[in-house]
């Protein structure tokens, strides 16, 4: 049974959010999903979309997906894709769901002129193998995060 790969539509906010519960249980096993189907179709599908997504389907049956947006590189002045999540179904992994997924980010990538794609993963995770077979580098970057009361505090002390 051949692979599709095909760009998500409002329609398939369900089945992004399915494929997201699983990302999150891949990771955090018994986690509950923070975010619901309405705020994914809000979220990407709405006037101001945060984010593109690409479903990968064997014989019409979601079996992964990646959500990517643009972002800016900065220091050489261009537009660049971020790979917000990809996910592969267990049963799925090694088909070359997730090489099709990617491959189809990097025609967008290239077709609208972006610098480069770039993405975070978690130290020790398996993946990192499987985006270095892709030809990504590790940059040896921290990936820092500011939320909650922190971000909070930040923002109540500037300046503006």
């Amino acid at each position: 049974m051949s692979l599709t790969i095909r760009p998500a539509g409002a329609s398939d906010a369900d089945t992004l959010f399915a494929l997201t519960a699983g990302l999150i249980d891949d990771h955090l096993p018994g986690q509950t999903p923070w975010t619901s189907v309405e705020r994914i179709r809000e979220s990407g599908f709405g006037d101001d979309p945060l984010f593109e997504a690409f479903i990968a389907e064997r014989a019409g049956t979601p079996v992964g997906f990646v959500s990517f947006f643009r972002g800016y590189a900065g220091w050489r002045g261009k537009a660049m894709g971020i790979v917000h999540a990809l996910y592969v179904v267990p049963n799925e992994r090694r088909s070359g769901a997730a090489r099709a997924l990617m491959a189809a980010v990097a025609k967008v990538a290239l077709a609208r002129g972006w610098e480069r794609i770039e993405l975070f993963v978690e130290e020790g995770r398996p993946a990192i193998r499987f985006y270095e077979t892709l030809g990504m580098r590790d940059l040896e970057h921290r990936h820092l995060r500011l939320e909650g009361e922190t971000l909070e505090r930040l923002a109540a002390a500037a300046p503006l």
